[in-house]
């Protein structure tokens, strides 16, 4: 190993260091006015899937009590899986190491990136008090996701998604076309209050966003992919109402 180089219990611990610190800067209780309408949560930004089933079953596996779903108690739940690495790797046991690595991986690829990064992107360009912070937590967490290559770009969905769905689920309207666009699923995490009259252009200019996200981030190209479509596909409902 290079002289410098961090040992894999050192990389585990700066990762657990910065999942800390998101969830810190995120703890839902603290400001809740400004995201009244979008709090940061996969229910509340996709709307039409709720995971609390599936992250207690994951926190269960490590004894660990996630205490809500929000993008803070998510980041905790990562940093402490980073920290029994970090800990496997001290105590010489390898297997437990990899286990919570893992662990993290598909924590960070099943339940956070895919929404976290649209909504930190959208209280990035929405909300000036906390822009910046959002837009160095969604690089953070993106940087996460790509070295894990959680969503690396398919060369095609047959064989892996079911017929009419992709990496998020159904690519078709549910619900009627207001709800679908109060949705992720609809191609962007939009707030009420930057709501834009000519949502048309609002979608059309998000899937050029997306599709550049997915050409600067391999490790996550297939859902900004998807979601570049899907605002292009919205786009397209929306013209013929």
């Amino acid at each position: 190993m290079p002289i410098g180089t961090p040992t894999a219990s050192e990389r585990a611990r700066a990762e657990a260091d910065h999942w800390a610190e998101i969830a810190k800067r995120w703890t839902q209780v603290k400001v809740p006015e400004l995201w009244a309408d979008r709090p940061p949560t996969e229910k509340d930004t996709v709307i039409f899937y709720d995971p609390s089933v599936d992250i207690a079953r994951r926190a269960r596996k490590w004894g660990y009590a996630v205490e809500g779903n929000d993008l803070s108690s998510l980041a905790l739940f990562a940093a402490g899986l980073a920290v029994a690495e970090e800990r496997g790797w001290d105590e010489g046991t390898p297997d437990i190491a990899t286990r919570a690595y893992e662990a993290r991986r598909l924590l960070i690829g099943d339940r956070i990136v895919h929404w976290a990064v649209p909504w930190l992107d959208a209280v990035g360009h929405g909300n000036a008090g906390h822009a910046e912070v959002a837009v160095s937590d969604c690089d953070l967490i993106l940087g996460f996701a790509d070295e894990a290559k959680v969503a690396p770009a398919t060369p095609g969905p047959e064989g892996i998604f079911v017929d009419g769905e992709d990496s998020y689920g159904p690519i078709e309207p549910v619900a009627g076309r207001t709800r679908w666009t109060e949705s992720l699923w609809s191609g962007e995490v939009v707030f009420h209050s930057d709501r834009l009259a000519n949502q048309i252009a609002l979608y059309e200019k998000s899937a050029g966003k997306w599709a550049g996200y997915a050409a600067e981030h391999a490790g996550t190209a297939q859902l900004w992919l998807d979601l570049s479509e899907r605002a292009l596909r919205t786009s397209r409902h929306l013209k013929t109402r």
